[in-house]
């Protein structure tokens, strides 16, 4: 279970921060987000399997994936902390939000970036071949130029991209417990889809807080110092409250 996270650099007087990469990204994707927050938190991140360095096979369920994670999390968190997940990696998030309060396990906050509600029937693209189904992601901004540009490295992501596209494409979304602890809504405003449907989270949490970005799908690279700003925010809450609960 160890491959499935990695933590940049371990502080046990900090707030966990734990992240789920969004369709093809691992671990890595997350150490810009570290670098701009390492002073509040102790960051981590998840190594989906087949991807990064975690060797273990490729994963193309949602719900396979939250479970993994919420097995691998029980035996890490030892203190308050704060999930993150971005696109894909939102959708994992809301279900292992819903895993873990179910075991007990409560975050401080949940933060659910770009992605259309669970309730969403998903655009099919894995009957594509590959270059179509490059193609497309590449056209959301999901794929940065220089990795679209290298074909032997974008062969070899090509696999994991699939199995994660075909996870979102697969969910069913059966399990309609409202989330308990307190939800955060990211949005790039350029991203129309995930703007159009944004409400539809709503019925999913018993409180939710929206916030719209400037940007596509990809604000958290392209807008990297908004994004880091409110996640600061959060943290430094999250953070206080428990200073006054404690």
């Amino acid at each position: 279970m160890n491959q499935l996270f990695k933590t940049f650099e371990t502080r046990s007087d900090l707030i966990q921060l734990i992240c789920v990469p969004f369709a093809g990204g691992y671990s890595a994707s997350y150490r810009p987000l570290f670098e701009q927050l390492r002073d509040i938190a102790e960051i981590t991140a998840a190594e989906p399997p087949g991807h990064g360095t975690n060797l273990m096979p490729l994963e193309s369920s949602i719900d396979r994936l939250a479970e993994l994670y919420k097995e691998g999390l029980k035996k890490r968190v030892n203190r308050p902390f704060v999930l993150f997940g971005h696109s894909m990696g939102g959708l994992v998030t809301y279900r292992l939000t819903q895993m873990l309060e179910k075991e007990g396990i409560k975050p401080e906050a949940v933060v659910i970036s770009a992605i259309q509600p669970p309730q969403t029937k998903r655009q099919i693209l894995t009957h594509l071949s590959d270059e179509a189904f490059v193609q497309h992601i590449a056209e959301m901004g999901g794929i940065p130029k220089e990795l679209l540009e290298n074909k032997p490295m974008m062969d070899y992501f090509t696999p994991s991209l699939r199995a994660d596209y075909q996870a979102l494409e697969t969910f069913q979304h059966k399990d309609k417990t409202l989330i308990e602890s307190p939800v955060y809504l990211f949005n790039g405003r350029q991203d129309e889809k995930c703007i159009e449907d944004a409400s539809g989270w709503l019925k999913w949490a018993k409180t939710i807080e929206r916030t719209d970005f400037d940007g596509g799908h990809m604000y958290i690279n392209t807008h990297l110092e908004h994004f880091v700003e409110q996640m600061r925010q959060i943290i430094q809450q999250t953070t206080s409250h428990q200073l006054i609960k404690s």
